[in-house]
Order: structure tokens, then sequence, then C-alpha cells
């Protein structure tokens, strides 16, 4: 019988560079939450209930009992909860059973935790975003060097970045290049 060798997307990633830290994040599911048609109230009511908290507004995140969930657009959410569950879009279907859909997204995104006092130099090369004016708390769907990014503002110098897995390795090159350009001025 064939054994299958779990891998993540960076490897488990760990760097330091003076002023810059790159820090794989694993250890995390991802379900998208669309609300149908006319079920906000219901679906805000029943979130509330079931993972604790309350829906962000856009451009923001916010703490659930098992992680976060962050407004990707209208009536629509990413929910980012601790330890692994595969079938965890199964285990949320039933209270959610004809408001929303959800889909369980893991596979599909690469995630760093980037943070130092050097972090918003690098950034602000590879995001097109004024991430100096943002909070803790804020968080967007954007574009790095021609890559659909995730960026969750998660403390003072510390962010989270998800790309998608197919484009993990051009990511991560393109991240290391700013880093190596913006140190060594």
């Amino acid at each position: 019988m064939s054994k299958f060798l779990s891998q993540t997307p960076f490897g488990g990633l760990e760097k330091n560079f003076k002023g810059v830290a790159l820090k794989e994040i694993f250890g995390i599911e991802i379900v998208s939450m669309a609300v149908a048609k006319g079920q906000s109230s219901e679906f805000s009511k029943r979130f509330k209930k079931q993972l604790g908290g309350n829906l962000p507004e856009p451009g923001n995140w916010m703490t659930t009992k098992s992680g976060k969930i962050l407004w990707t657009g209208q009536s629509q959410y990413f929910l980012f909860c601790d330890g692994v569950d595969e079938g965890l879009d199964e285990t949320l279907k039933a209270p959610f059973l004809d408001i929303a859909y959800l889909t369980l997204q893991t596979d599909g995104w690469a995630a760093l935790q980037i943070s130092g006092p050097k972090t918003l130099d690098v950034l602000e090369r590879f995001i097109p975003l004024d991430l100096r004016a943002w909070e803790v708390g804020q968080g967007t769907r954007t574009s790095a060097h021609h890559i659909s990014v995730i960026v969750l503002k998660t403390g003072d110098e510390t962010y989270q970045l998800l790309a998608p897995t197919s484009s993990s390795k051009t990511f991560l090159e393109a991240l290391d290049h700013i880093i190596e350009n913006v140190l060594s001025n």
C-alpha cells in the first residue's frame, strides 16, 4: 500500500532576515461562505450562535470561537479555523443549510506570516495598498506581483498573506526578491 507524505506549499518555511521574518502558517482550514440572496440577517444570527462573534464589515476581519472570518465581497466571507478538519465544510453545513453555500478552500491557499520592523518597507513595494494606515483587524483581497493575495493585519508589525497554492513558488520568489532589495538599501 502506498504512503503519501504530507507537504505544505512553502515546505514549512521559516526565514529570518534583518528586520523581517517569514513563517509558513499551516494547521488551519479555510471555508468560503456565500450567503443566499435575502438571507443576510438569518445568516448573521446563525453565524453568531454557531461560531461566535459578529460578521466583519468590508475591509475587515473578526475573531470567532475557532479562528477568524474575513469579508471578501458582498455577502461573501472566508472563515479561517484553527486546526485540521478536512470535512469542515460538511461539519458546518447543517447550521447554514438553505441560507449559505460553503466550500472548503484550504488546499487552494498557501499562507505566510510576515513580521518585524521592516515589514511595511517590504510590503509597500509588494502590495498596492497603503498598509501603513491599517489597524489590526483590517484585511482584504488584492494582488501582489500579479498574483491574487489575501492580506490580514494581525499585529502591529505582523501580517498574514495568503496566495493561491498554484502560485506559491512564484509568490515566494517575488517576496524574497523584494526583501533582499529593501534590506540591501
